[in-house]
């Protein structure tokens, strides 16, 4: 039987989470993903929830929050001051966070998070950072 640790599912990306997560898009966020197939939207929802785990995200509805931000808005959204203030902020527990940024950032400052960078450019290098090994975090 084939044990895997918490920590090494974690690293990994919990496939069952994952794949709960793509059927969520497929579902709820169909307009965002309907171009792209399974294994990009997985790709997509593996590198996010790393990058929202790197922001001390541990629940899934937090992250998967912050993951769809990266898909709906911006794939780095989060690099946008106002927004990575607000994940930074230690008087906010970590997966209160996602939530914060709603009421923290004024439509102003998410029209600007939409625009951190270009999309196709941000996930064409997260793909290949991916394939050089280099983890992904674009």
């Amino acid at each position: 039987m084939l044990k895997v640790k918490r920590r090494q599912m974690s690293e990994a990306g919990d496939p069952a989470f994952v794949d709960r997560t793509l059927g969520h898009f497929r579902r709820f966020h169909g307009a965002a993903t309907e171009s792209l197939s399974d294994d990009e939207l997985r790709f997509r929802i593996r590198h996010g929830i790393e990058r929202g785990r790197g922001h001390g995200l541990t629940w899934e509805s937090s992250l998967t929050v912050f993951v769809a931000h990266m898909i709906e808005l911006c794939p780095a959204f989060d690099e946008h001051p106002a927004a990575a203030r607000v994940l930074a902020d230690a008087s906010i527990p970590p997966d209160e966070r996602v939530e914060a940024l709603l009421a923290h950032l004024s439509e102003l400052e998410w029209e600007e998070a939409a625009r951190m960078c270009d999309p196709v450019a941000y996930w064409a290098r997260a793909r290949a950072e991916e394939a050089d090994g280099g983890g992904g975090q674009g």
